[in-house]
């Protein structure tokens, strides 16, 4: 049990070691264009969606009223 023990410690070790090489290899790339590109497509979707939702809200809140003045 102790040899078990001891072989899926090394394996995790392995493992784990692997991770952070993988992780640490990759941590030069330069992603500026793509940020660049998710920031400003990203807050022109935002602020088309959100005013959409506005919108929406104001029909909701009109049609509401309009339908309290007719029904009473």
């Amino acid at each position: 049990m102790k040899n078990l023990w001891k072989k899926k410690k090394a394996q995790l070790a392995a493992a784990g070691a692997t991770a952070f090489t993988a992780f640490s290899s990759n941590a030069a790339i330069d992603v500026t264009g793509a940020t660049t590109a998710i920031t400003t497509d990203g807050t022109a979707a935002v602020t088309a969606i959100g005013g959409a939702m506005l919108g929406l809200a104001a029909v909701a809140v009109v049609f509401k009223w309009a339908k309290a003045a007719i029904f009473g």
